[in-house]
């Protein structure tokens, strides 16, 4: 039963790392302006999920931590996650990473590098403007995407967490009060 717990906290621990660092590393990519308030808030989704799952780990060794307590930061953490994974969905707006037309026109990706797409009707190519580095925006695309995929695991894996938790809390109640 410890099992059950153990397996899906070292997940959202892992991915609320990743999300940490993806969201970090988007911010410091950020060029010209201020970084984009859903950047932001990935960070801090992150830095939660983490404390999260440091409690979460707490509550197997210390008794007053388990139950309510890591219950309401899981779920804290849980409903974060999915806020930010959704705010990220809506900021990306379906972008698609190698087309260089999408990413430059999205504040979330150009780093606060503002181009400019224009498309040719005659021949469907398109010219784009854009004062970066369209291979940095490429990356920034990336790691926004799998920032917010991996918001998303984040979120399944506090609601696993909470589930396993409060199975096996009520697997040891059930269990102590058995006396033969």
């Amino acid at each position: 039963m410890w099992l059950l717990t153990v397996i899906p906290r070292a997940f959202q621990f892992l991915f609320a790392i990743i999300v940490l660092g993806l969201s970090v590393t988007l911010a410091k990519g950020q060029v010209q302006g201020s970084v984009p308030a859903t950047i932001g808030y990935g960070s801090f989704t992150g830095g939660l999920g983490f404390v999260a799952a440091v409690v979460g780990f707490a509550a197997l060794f210390v008794g007053f931590l388990d139950g309510i307590i890591s219950w309401a930061l899981d779920g804290f953490a849980g409903v974060a996650f999915l806020a930010g994974g959704i705010a990220f969905a809506i900021g990306l707006q379906g972008t698609d990473c190698p087309e260089d037309c999408t990413t430059v026109t999205n504040a979330l990706l150009s780093g606060g590098l503002h181009g400019s797409c224009v498309r040719n009707d005659t021949d469907g190519s398109s010219q784009v403007r854009y004062n970066g580095d369209t291979g940095n925006l490429n990356t920034r695309c990336t790691s926004a995407k799998a920032d917010e995929a991996f918001l998303f695991l984040g979120f399944f894996f506090c609601m696993f967490v909470i589930a396993g938790s409060m199975f096996s809390s009520r697997n040891k109640r059930n269990q102590s009060g058995s006396v033969v």
